[in-house]
C-alpha cells in the first residue's frame, strides 16, 4: 500500500445474494493534521441509509501510519473472506494482495471479482 497522507479508502458492494437487501462496506484510513491515523468501517444499505459500523480506530505516535495502514488491510481481508463464504468460495487471506491500497483476487479488484462469481 502507498503511503497515504490523504483519505485513502474502498468499497465493497455485496453482489445479490438469495433475499438479502442491497449491502456495501467503506473502508477508510486518513491521518488527520495532529499525525493521529484513523481507520473506519462503515456498512451502507439501500439508497446509501448507513446500517452501522464499527467504532474508529486511532492510532498515535511514530508507527500511527503503520499500524493504522495494517488495521485497514485486516479489516479490509475479514470483510473479503466473509463475503466469499457466503458465496460458498474457500478463499484464504493470502489469496488477497494489495495493489496501490485496492485488495485484489487474481490480479482484479476484489468487489469485482466476487461480483463476477456472485451472479455468474
Amino acid at each position: 500500500m502507498p503511503t497515504p497522507t490523504i483519505t485513502t479508502g474502498y468499497t465493497l458492494t455485496y453482489p445479490p445474494i438469495s433475499d438479502r437487501p442491497p449491502m456495501a462496506v467503506r473502508f477508510t484510513v486518513a491521518p488527520d493534521d495532529k499525525g493521529t491515523w484513523t481507520v473506519e468501517r462503515q456498512a451502507h444499505g439501500a439508497a446509501g441509509r448507513i446500517l452501522g459500523g464499527d467504532q474508529p480506530r486511532r492510532y498515535y505516535g511514530d508507527e500511527a501510519q503503520v499500524r493504522a495502514e495494517g488495521a485497514y488491510r485486516g479489516l479490509v481481508v475479514r470483510e473479503v473472506l466473509h463475503l466469499g463464504q457466503m458465496l460458498d468460495l474457500a478463499l484464504d487471506p493470502r489469496d488477497i494482495r494489495f495493489i496501490d491500497g485496492v485488495p485484489t483476487l487474481d490480479g482484479m479488484d476484489a468487489g469485482q471479482w466476487l461480483d463476477a462469481v456472485g451472479t455468474g
